[in-house]
């Protein structure tokens, strides 16, 4: 059970983090959006309530995605800016935390300014369950 402590702490910062309002970073190396709001993570036959959603879009195109619910799950993947929008990303998903990951894709919109929400949309299937995989998620 020592792994407990090690496992906690982590998910008690990103809690900590997370319990503003959604919050839109701009550095020049990457984009750094979170909200907490209400959302599904489906995998297969179950659901799970996602509360939060943290999503970093770097410079080199890629990104990394975690979904925060009953479980955490790290997405890794790309993204590219949809033309003529400031807002609106189709996001590819290629991995996960885990060695065999998912695979998939779907659109993320981020609001102008730090008022705005954040709205997550993705579909996939599981590499090693051969499951589906489907997140919406809509902040606040």
């Amino acid at each position: 059970m020592r792994f407990l402590p090690r496992i906690l702490i982590p998910v008690a910062i990103i809690v900590s983090v997370m319990a503003g309002p959604t919050v839109i970073a701009e550095r020049q190396d990457q984009r750094l959006a979170h909200a907490n709001g209400q959302g599904t993570l489906r995998v297969g036959q179950e659901r799970f309530k996602i509360t939060s959603v943290v999503v970093k879009l770097m410079e080199d195109h890629s990104a990394e995605l975690t979904l925060v619910s009953d479980i955490t799950v790290f997405l890794s993947g790309t993204w590219a800016q949809q033309p003529g929008s400031d807002e609106n990303f189709d996001l590819k998903i290629t991995g996960g935390a885990s060695g065999g990951g998912v695979e998939g894709g779907g659109k993320l919109t981020v609001g102008k300014d730090l008022q705005s929400g954040l709205r997550l949309d993705l579909k996939g299937l599981s590499k090693t369950t051969k499951r589906t995989i489907e997140v919406h998620f809509e902040g606040k």
